[in-house]
């Protein structure tokens, strides 16, 4: 039966290689390789990115009560899409490579934290792009003569000017750029116009490489100017839009926010309440958050990056206001998860100070040109004890409706020294609602140089204090400490969120922050404790080798008035999940293609040693293969000249009287020129021929009359004649392909292949054996494994 099994099996075999004759060339052990490939590929292109991701679920890290339902946010870090600004001096086809490949490990990514760890919230900390900060604006179209009149009535405009030109203006208001040299500043200005100086360990930067143009108070503000001495000058507008293209079909696009499911970007509009929708924290009682399969995601990308708008003075309008009108204003206050999150634009308040050449103090002067940079910011931070309490109520309300009345400013005219009103603003403003803050900055808050980052950090110890084109580590004291104590007056600051540096960075900061006193009712210098993490990259091309996010669970039962329900916990826990060694799978596939090759060409010279060269079937008439057919017979040309019997062939006479006594059989072997009465050939009719002819078969049905006057074949069943006269009859009996012994595909080829003019072809040497066999063989292993690897690419 094992036999029986085997010998169809074979035959089989030889049919499909028959049919299929580059099937030959497969083995076991191409076989073997292709199945290596494909297991690395799924491996690395899908199980290890699922894995990662898997790992960071938040069961397996959060530490909430059994009955909490948290507030899940994840925070994404420097995406810093790869652009002609990121390399520019990679040749083509790798830059466009990067590109590809970076675009791709953060699509799959983002898709499956969407789809394994469902958060509720995405919020992005900056460098939304690279050379977004390089790439010029569009210019707005000039003012028509009737427009400009509509301004300059309605005091927008001034007579003389034009639009968008800056007038330098004084801290105290006054015009014509003489700013405040010579008038009265309050003390207030004075302190926070205070510079610190910069650590002794901070590398300061010379002038040109700062690039810093000067604002000389006619200057048009919406004129863009090309940095890097106009190197990306050619690069304009479309090439911007184009990368915002390229952000939204990584972050924004349905199938990368909602994989998997038919949720909605907008919420579904329903009359009665859902209690559901209450339980996990919706934002408004009537909006059904879980209406198609799952919550909705609050996604913030606000917050800009020094790559996006460049970087203190270095900050330009146009750039500026390109970026809020994709994607929002720069600085922002919500509530996410009963809490207040303040986002402040770092990079434009950095123009308020920032280290300079030469450990020079910020001059007031430099303050003035530049305050259409930092203003913004700034008045931003100073309205947060009015704005914060606002939102704070408004989240509020949600949950208890009517609690908090929403109006807006106190109209109301007051004596300023007024003692008896200042008390009720501030009783006023203790019933303000308020939420523990979490304070947003792209540039990390300023830190001591040698302040280790912890374990999880990649590169060096901690974040030292440079200074470059367009970039700062840190921010300084000043600005720092202006964000913390404004920021604070919204809420207690439990927590602080940075990007910008790549990698990863856990340090705790103490600050003198400002705290309302009830006893006293006033305000009084608190020192506070705040954690600050900067989160890592979401990008492998950002100089460290395993990318990042930072997972925050956010759990906060509160009161009407926002204080903290039950036992006092934190209400904050953050875990960082790391994300695959993109170089590292890169490198284990060029590790596994030399393995591959070393193996593939070992057996190459292996085959082509061990097997005999192959000779062609058409090497001349002594190389022909032999084919199954009747013999030949020449017998002498008359009995009478030798005096023995007809047939009988002497071995030792001479060839001119006589011919062989046993030949090949050959179809071809005679021609019109040779054929006469003494020689026979006997040919078989291509209508008559079988596939074989066995001995018995062949005796029994060869009976030919014997004509003494012609030399023919003898009766081979004539019993009389001795043994020895029918030697050679029998022809040779060699099993062959049955392809081979057709005779009906080798017409007019033998013929050809016994022609005196026709050369002998060369036979194939063992070097030219072993090289072609290498080659099959990687064609064999290249092409299932390359079709493979393009479909996990084009499926994510």
């Amino acid at each position: 039966m094992r036999m029986r099994f085997r010998h169809h099996a074979t035959q089989a075999t030889r049919r499909i290689t028959r049919r299929y004759p580059f099937l030959r060339y497969l083995s076991i052990l191409t076989t073997i390789l292709t199945c290596a490939w494909f297991y690395a590929l799924y491996s690395s292109e899908r199980s290890t990115f699922q894995s990662h991701i898997q790992a960071c679920s938040w069961d397996k890290w959060e530490e909430w009560p059994h009955h909490a339902t948290p507030h899940h946010l994840v925070f994404v870090a420097d995406p810093q899409i790869v652009d002609p600004h990121t390399y520019p001096g990679r040749p083509w086809p790798l830059s466009s490579l990067t590109e590809t490949y970076t675009d791709l490990y953060m699509t799959r990514n983002f898709r499956l934290i969407n789809e394994k760890l469902d958060p509720d919230s995405v919020v992005f900390l900056g460098d939304l792009f690279d050379g977004g900060r390089e790439w010029a604006t569009s210019r707005a179209r000039k003012l028509t003569r009737s427009q400009r009149e509509i301004l300059i009535k309605l005091g927008i405009l001034k007579e003389g000017e034009k639009e968008g030109q800056k007038v330098a203006r004084g801290l105290d208001g006054s015009d014509n750029g003489e700013s405040s040299k010579g008038k009265s500043i309050n003390k207030r200005s004075l302190d926070s116009y205070r510079y610190a100086k910069s650590h002794p360990h901070s590398r300061i930067i010379t002038k040109e490489e700062h690039n810093i143009w000067p604002r000389d108070g006619k200057t048009d503000l919406r004129e863009f100017v090309h940095g890097e001495d106009g190197r990306w000058s050619s690069y304009g507008d479309k090439q911007w839009n184009l990368e915002f293209e390229r952000f939204g079909r990584i972050f924004f696009a349905p199938e990368q926010l909602y994989p998997n499911s038919d949720r909605n970007l907008v919420p579904a509009w329903t009359e009665p309440t859902d209690s559901v929708s209450v339980e996990n924290g919706a934002n408004d009682l009537k909006w059904e958050q879980y209406a198609v399969g799952g919550r909705h995601r609050l996604i913030k990308t606000s917050l800009p990056g020094n790559h996006d708008l460049g970087f203190g003075a270095g900050v330009q309008l146009p750039v500026r206001d390109r970026f809020q009108s994709h994607f929002g204003d720069t600085n922002s206050v919500y509530v996410i998860g009963n809490h207040t999150f303040v986002s402040v634009d770092g990079p434009s308040l950095s123009a308020f100070d920032e280290y300079v050449m030469g450990n020079e103090e910020i001059s007031e002067e430099r303050r003035v040109n530049y305050q259409h940079l930092w203003k913004p910011a700034d008045e931003f931070l100073d309205d947060l004890s009015k704005t914060a309490p606002k939102v704070v109520a408004d989240a509020l309300n949600e949950y208890y409706p009517g609690e908090h009345e929403t109006r807006g400013y106190w109209h109301e005219v007051s004596d300023p020294k007024d003692t008896t009103h200042q008390l009720a603003l501030g009783a006023k403003a203790k019933k303000n609602p308020k939420l523990p803050v979490i304070l947003l900055s792209h540039v990390p808050l300023f830190r001591n140089p040698d302040v280790d980052c912890g374990k999880d950090r990649e590169r060096g110890r901690s974040i030292p204090i440079h200074r470059g084109y367009q970039y700062q580590n840190v921010l300084t004291p000043t600005v720092t400490n202006r964000i913390t104590k404004k920021a604070s007056e919204a809420g207690d600051i439990v927590h602080a969120f940075s990007g910008d540096d790549h990698d990863y960075c856990d340090i705790t900061h103490r600050f003198n922050v400002g705290r309302w006193n009830e006893e006293t009712n006033k305000e009084q210098a608190v020192m506070q404790t705040t954690r600050e993490i900067t989160v890592k990259s979401f990008s492998w091309a950002m100089g460290v080798r395993r990318p990042g996010f930072q997972l925050v669970s956010l759990w906060n039962p509160v009161d009407e008035m926002g204080n903290t329900v039950g036992t006092p916990l934190p209400t904050i826990q953050s875990h960082l999940c790391l994300l695959p060694d993109q170089l590292s799978i890169f490198i284990n596939y060029v590790i596994l293609l030399g393995w591959t090759l070393l193996i593939l060409l070992i057996r190459a010279v292996v085959v082509g040693i061990r097997n005999k060269p192959l000779v062609d079937e058409e090497d001349g008439e002594n190389d022909f293969p032999r084919k199954l057919s009747l013999p030949r017979y020449q017998p002498r040309s008359s009995s009478k000249d030798s005096g023995r019997a007809n047939g009988y062939v002497s071995p030792n006479e001479n060839q001119q009287n006589e011919t062989q006594g046993r030949q090949r059989a050959s179809s071809t072997s005679t021609s019109t020129a040779n054929v006469n009465n003494n020689n026979l050939s006997v040919q078989r009719s291509y209508n008559s021929r079988t596939r074989s002819v066995s001995p018995a078969a062949a005796s029994a049905g060869m009976n030919y009359n014997f004509n003494a006057n012609s030399h023919a074949l003898p009766n081979l069943q004539d019993k009389s004649r001795p043994l020895i006269e029918k030697a050679g009859f029998y022809p040779e009996l060699r099993w062959q392909d049955p392809d081979d012994s057709d005779e009906e595909s080798h017409v007019g080829e033998e013929q050809d292949s016994q022609a005196k003019w026709k050369k002998r072809k060369r036979t194939t040497s063992r070097a030219r054996r072993a090289f072609n066999e290498f080659i099959i063989s990687v064609a064999f292993v290249a092409i299932p494994c390359g079709l493979f690897y393009t479909f996990l690419i084009k499926n994510g």
